[in-house]
């Protein structure tokens, strides 16, 4: 079924749900994203005075399992986290009928570090309802499952896009990917939301509120797995990169709330730096994995838009690997290597696409800006190591 056939049955599906015709109800796009997924919006007022509009989904069963979604909708909605309600699931043909959260994600509020302060501390607190489930029959975001993703930065971003083939450099690559799946499994295991970030988090006031708090979206691909990965999804996604004393004062607040649970899972309690490198190691996965999939998206499925969002995921990358010094081989190679490589191919891609940034710019990677960004996380992860040393001296003089 092409994609506007899609469209017109979904229309009627839902139109016949509430004793309609299609002519009498209204919807209108809303968005898609990087699966198969489509979402519009169903006016129902104009027929159903009262009646407020739904999010209809649209999952062709083919390409996209929905029913992990209803699943865990359900449970953790039971359990008392803001999701929104699935009011029907036509499971044969991918239809769904969800809740309206409005048109407020999280990115539209975050318009200073003192905004961000508010959202992340109440985003953090999401995190930690979430991360307090009991484990549930979720997928196991292992080690093979961890380095699967890990794997499309050389197989699409390497080979595919810039046209540099890995195999001189396997070795070096994977020991890389041993040191962070390493890092990987000493972390908790809890339930990870997988994409947790401000595009997936909605401003909205439910009937019994009477002031706007985060909601959750797009929750159907949770596993369970490493406690932070869902931390530095929401601190290092596509729209910001923080002030440093920012990104530090968050990961903090984040730790001070997970040591209950490294206690409960019989590990040691993480120092301030201990747990900032786990967080930022978890990063780097993460981002090699984004830069695999952007390459992707663009190359096999005629995405091109995500080549514009590759230098910040780049910069997210390297400010990473500020916190973890273990890793100094991969990072001179992506200095002296891949950035300006992947610089030279994204102005070239984005010329021939006739792509352009929000501001009109292309998305072109500006190495002096890169540069300072770099020595800017250097520093920080420094002055965290001449702390965590000069704690260390203290204590021992005092034992």
């Amino acid at each position: 079924m092409t994609s506007d056939a899609r469209r017109q049955a979904l229309h009627a599906w839902a139109a016949a749900r509430h004793d309609l015709t299609p002519d009498t109800v209204r919807m209108s796009a809303v968005a898609d994203d990087a699966s198969f997924r489509r979402y519009f919006r169903l006016h129902l007022d104009e027929s159903v005075p009262g009646m407020s509009p739904r999010i209809l989904m649209d999952a062709p069963p083919e390409k996209e399992d929905s029913h992990g979604f209803v699943a865990i909708a359900r449970q953790w909605r039971e359990a008392g986290l803001p999701l929104p309600e699935v009011f029907a699931f036509d499971d044969a043909r991918g239809f769904l009928e969800l809740e309206d959260l409005g048109d407020t994600p999280l990115m539209t509020a975050l318009t200073s570090t003192e905004h961000a302060d508010h959202y992340y501390g109440e985003a953090i607190g999401l995190l930690e309802q979430l991360h307090e489930l009991p484990l549930a029959d979720l997928p196991a975001y292992d080690d093979a499952r961890l380095k699967a993703e890990m794997d499309l930065f050389p197989e699409w971003c390497l080979g595919q896009l810039l046209d540099m083939p890995h195999d001189r450099r396997y070795a070096a690559w994977e020991t890389l990917c041993g040191q962070l799946l390493t890092a990987a499994r000493a972390q908790p295991l809890v339930t990870v939301h997988r994409d947790f970030h401000a595009q997936n988090l909605f401003l909205h006031a439910d009937a019994g509120q009477s002031r706007e708090t985060l909601w959750i979206i797009d929750f159907q691909d949770a596993v369970i797995g490493p406690e932070n990965y869902d931390l530095i999804s929401l601190l290092r996604d596509r729209h910001w990169r923080w002030p440093e004393p920012a990104m530090a004062r968050w990961i903090e607040q984040a730790r001070l709330a997970a040591l209950p649970r490294y206690a409960a899972a019989g590990l040691p309690a993480p120092s301030p730096l201990a747990y900032r490198q786990s967080v930022e190691r978890m990063g780097v996965q993460r981002n090699l994995k984004i830069l695999g999939i952007f390459a992707r998206l663009t190359l096999r499925d005629a995405k091109p838009r995500y080549l514009t969002l590759m230098p910040r995921f780049l910069g997210h990358l390297r400010e990473g690997l500020a916190f973890c010094p273990e890793l100094i081989t991969f990072t001179h190679w992506l200095d002296e290597v891949l950035t300006p490589a992947l610089s030279l191919r994204l102005a070239s891609e984005c010329e021939a696409r006739g792509l352009r940034l929000a501001n009109g710019e292309t998305p072109e990677i500006n190495l002096d800006d890169y540069d300072e960004l770099a020595a800017l996380a250097d520093r920080a992860a420094r002055r965290m190591r001449n702390a965590e040393a000069r704690q260390t001296d203290v204590t021992q003089e005092r034992g």
